[in-house]
């Protein structure tokens, strides 16, 4: 079964419908949840996710606007960080000159044997640590 983790940026995408100029952003998130439910992969959050979304939306409107698209609540999953996994983003961080927040999403993705989905450009220093895909390339 494909494990995907899902960055901010595209559950922002999704709940503000964005574009950026020559593409519909929202409707690419959209699709690409569709296509996640259509083949039973699993969608997989953390807590660090939700802090970066509550920075945009409030958290009834988190789970309206972007966790209400899942229709099957089994295949969205929020997984758990831990203490040895910030301090290893804290280096990586470091080391490869990108936010903490982005060393640690590409930890959690690689500890749980997902691939993360994003358009953050951060994640191709972080490539060696887990493989990054635009949802449009799913």
């Amino acid at each position: 079964m494909k494990r995907f983790y899902v960055d901010t940026n595209i559950w922002l995408d999704l709940a503000f419908e964005r574009k950026d100029g020559l593409r519909p952003l929202g409707e690419l998130a959209f699709t690409f949840f569709k296509k996640c439910m259509r083949n039973k992969w699993q969608i997989l959050y953390s807590d660090l996710v939700l802090k970066e979304l509550e920075k945009e939306i409030s958290p009834s409107e988190i789970e309206k606007r972007c966790f209400g698209i899942i229709s099957r609540k089994d295949q969205l999953i929020k997984v758990k960080s831990t203490l040895k996994q910030m301090h290893e983003a804290k280096r990586i961080s470091t080391k490869e000159k990108v936010p903490w927040a982005d060393a640690m999403h590409a930890i959690i993705a690689r500890d749980n044997k997902a691939v993360i989905v994003s358009r953050n450009f951060h994640f191709e220093n972080l490539s060696k640590i887990a493989s990054v895909y635009l949802p449009d390339e799913i």
